[in-house]
């Protein structure tokens, strides 16, 4: 019985150290291709120009700008213009006070007659947003007939964005899902995480079952190791350098400081995108280092593929194909499932085993 259960630990190990290489891999190419600040002004064009969202390999396209003015407007206007370099980087965060301060005045400046009131021209504008193709004017009307006054509007404006970014941060996630089930299709493929074989292997290997439970044990200990990698995007250390130059140029306002200030960023910006990839591909290097530290025979080595295929004396060469591809495909769908998952089904079975105890291997 304890060999089953030290068994079953050192598979939920493999598969949540897998499961944390492809979230990093992940990362690495959303980080590199800009998926997170497609996905943002695509959302935007949706809200503003009413451009649909649809398709995963959208991501990997150029941005339809052409096709989005009142988008443009949005990003073009000082609020958005100072999270961003360029028409070419932009930002992967908007807060929700850029946002809300942006959307007041593009609105209140189609206003008929100008007041020089926020409020009052704001309400004016709304007649021209009203031709918009997305549905931002219903949003902003009803959200300006429920408000008594401008600040009122903004803080509405603002909890209204943070859902919205909810609903995109869905978005993403679905959109990516299909990039992270392509990557554990493809480390099944490289790293042979044929669940059958390993499972046999583990079960009947003492040693290697106890170096496999002893390190999960440490990863249970010491989740912080392991789990930083997933529990901590680049998205939030975009966000966190986006607030402390929105902050510079309210100091600065002239035309010279903030450009200076933008350019800073932007280079600031490119250098840690650069030390997120090297971390984050050290990372995959450490822990697959951790793996092969306990002779699990991960890889094709030693024509692993003839042995499998051959299978045992007398047995069916093509019974021994089903079972490799099923073996596979079992991986690759266990991989998928992603780290959190598996770091608490792992935390789950280290306290039953800890809680029955530790004899026999």
């Amino acid at each position: 019985m304890n060999a089953i259960l030290q068994t079953a630990i050192s598979l939920v190990l493999i598969f949540f150290i897998f499961s944390t290489i492809t979230y990093v891999i992940q990362e690495i190419i959303a980080v590199n291709l800009k998926f997170r600040s497609k996905m943002l002004w695509k959302s935007m064009s949706q809200l503003f120009d009413g451009l649909q969202i649809e398709g995963r390999k959208k991501l990997l396209e150029a941005l339809p700008t052409a096709g989005a003015p009142t988008t443009n407007d949005f990003y073009n206007h000082a609020q958005i213009q100072s999270l961003h370099n360029n028409l070419n980087k932009k930002p992967s965060y908007i807060p929700a006070a850029n946002f809300a301060l942006a959307v007041m005045d593009l609105v209140a400046a189609k206003a008929p007659v100008k007041q020089n009131k926020l409020f009052e021209d704001f309400q004016a504008g709304l007649q021209t947003f009203v031709n918009t193709n997305g549905n931002i004017y219903e949003v902003m009307k009803n959200l300006a007939d429920t408000s008594t006054g401008i600040k009122d509007l903004q803080k509405k404006i603002e909890a209204w964005f943070n859902n919205y970014m909810n609903q995109v941060t869905a978005w993403y996630e679905s959109h990516t899902v299909v990039f992270v089930r392509v990557i554990a299709v493809a480390l099944t493929l490289i790293f042979n995480i044929n669940v059958i074989q390993l499972a046999t292997k583990i079960y009947n290997d003492g040693q290697l079952r106890s170096s496999l439970v002893a390190m999960a044990e440490k990863v249970v200990d010491n989740p912080q190791a392991i789990t930083q990698y997933y529990n901590r995007s680049f998205n939030t250390i975009s966000a966190g350098i986006d607030s402390l130059y929105g902050m510079k140029l309210k100091q600065d306002t002239s035309t010279a400081g903030q450009q200076k200030i933008l350019e800073e960023k932007a280079v600031v910006l490119d250098s840690l995108a650069k030390q997120y990839t090297q971390k984050n591909s050290a990372a995959i290097d450490s822990l697959l280092l951790q793996l092969n530290s306990t002779n699990l025979p991960l890889g094709w080595k030693n024509n692993s593929l003839q042995t499998q295929l051959k299978g045992k004396p007398g047995s069916s060469e093509f019974v021994n194909f089903l079972l490799l591809l099923i073996g596979l495909i079992i991986g690759a769908g266990c991989i998928s499932m992603g780290a959190p998952f598996w770091f608490d089904v792992l935390n789950k079975l280290v306290n039953v085993r800890r809680g029955g105890g530790k004899t026999g291997s």
